[in-house]
């Protein structure tokens, strides 16, 4: 009987000890990956100082409250947390905000992850770029809402040593760039422009979508006419009067922004898309 037990006690040490040897180096790994530097790229923003009141709708727009938190002072978001723009605007000139919200680069060279959508977000225009940076410096200082703890430090090298957050430095195309400014709304080629930027995010490069997750948009857009898209952008409601989750979500706090011009513009350029 006690050398059966020694003989459990005695693997469940030993798949203790495998246990903790894996997840130590993991947290080696995900931290080494977190904390190399990838150098300070570059960035360059044409024009002046930026309009805060374009700004102050754009960070809407763009979702960054959905992250950040509808104070914009940092959110826990999915365990990751949001770090306080209204402190890093102030913080990081306006090359070095560029530099992390379309590079994914601190200005230290350390990789954002994932979690800040920078492959997508380096098609914004500089225009607004500078326009969101010059709102949130235009706000008041705050304390940041979400703690950066040890286990959220942990949660955050395991995930990326796992391949789970992988590094914007890694993601961010190099071809990537966005215009000195963007298209004027309603114009040709601000439809375009803007699903680029704020629908890749969840529907993929070429919005084709991600298998299994979300669809097309050349082919999830052929159910409406054009007072359903109304519809469904302003209140998130399907033809069929479903609510769709993630998506829901996002025609009611960020879509809802749009004006008339843009959402029409958006809806021809999502129509004139080939099936996917």
């Amino acid at each position: 009987m006690r050398r059966w037990i020694k003989t459990i006690l005695g693997t469940a040490a030993g798949a203790l000890l495998v246990t903790l040897g894996a997840g130590s180096a993991a947290l080696w790994s995900g931290s080494r990956q977190l904390a190399k530097d990838h150098g300070a790229l570059p960035e360059t923003l044409a024009g002046g100082p930026g309009d805060a009141l374009l700004g102050a709708r754009l960070v809407r727009i763009y979702g960054c409250t959905g992250c950040h938190g509808d104070a914009l002072t940092g959110e826990d978001f999915y365990g990751i947390p949001a770090p306080n723009l209204r402190r890093s605007a102030r913080e990081w000139p306006r090359e070095d905000f560029a530099r992390a919200v379309r590079r994914g680069l601190r200005p230290d060279g350390t990789s954002l992850t994932w979690a800040m959508p920078s492959e997508h977000f380096a098609a914004i225009a500089d225009n607004e770029i500078a326009a969101i940076h010059a709102h949130l410096r235009g706000l008041p200082p705050a304390r940041d809402t979400a703690r950066i703890t040890i286990a959220a430090r942990v949660f955050k090298a395991v995930m990326t040593a796992a391949g789970e957050l992988p590094l914007n430095a890694n993601l961010v195309r190099a071809t990537d760039r966005g215009p000195a400014a963007a298209p004027a709304a309603g114009a040709p080629g601000w439809g375009a422009y803007f699903a680029r930027a704020a629908c890749g995010e969840c529907h993929n490069h070429g919005l084709v979508g991600y298998p299994g997750d979300t669809p097309a948009l050349a082919d999830a857009v052929q159910a409406y006419d054009w007072p359903a898209f109304q519809r469904f952008t302003t209140t998130g409601i399907t033809p069929d009067g479903r609510t769709v989750g993630l998506m829901t979500a996002v025609a009611r706090g960020r879509l809802v922004h749009l004006s008339d011009a843009e959402r029409a513009e958006l809806f021809k350029y999502l129509k004139s898309l080939p099936p996917a």
